[in-house]
């Protein structure tokens, strides 16, 4: 893959919320790092049966703030796809 390529994540746009593995894969990012945010209070979550839920609305977030390295190339291409 070279720099001008990106991983597409395939996650339904209409769901309020991602499991753990989902806003992972969706963001590219370890569940390490997902819960460092929620440590930080950076993201809101749920438990439900010993599975963690995220807000998908603040996993936009994250991305349109760039705080997700590297993300500004999807924001870019997200942004052209919506026009």
């Amino acid at each position: 893959m070279n720099n001008t390529e990106m991983k597409v994540c395939q996650i339904d746009t209409r769901k309020l919320w991602l499991s753990q593995k989902e806003a992972a894969k969706y963001l590219g990012v370890s569940k390490d790092w997902l819960r460092d945010r929620r440590n930080e209070g950076k993201l809101h979550y749920s438990v439900v049966v010993n599975t963690i839920f995220y807000i998908k609305s603040e996993i936009d977030k994250l991305i349109v703030s760039g705080a997700i390295s590297g993300r500004s190339l999807f924001l870019k291409q997200t942004q052209q796809h919506l026009k």
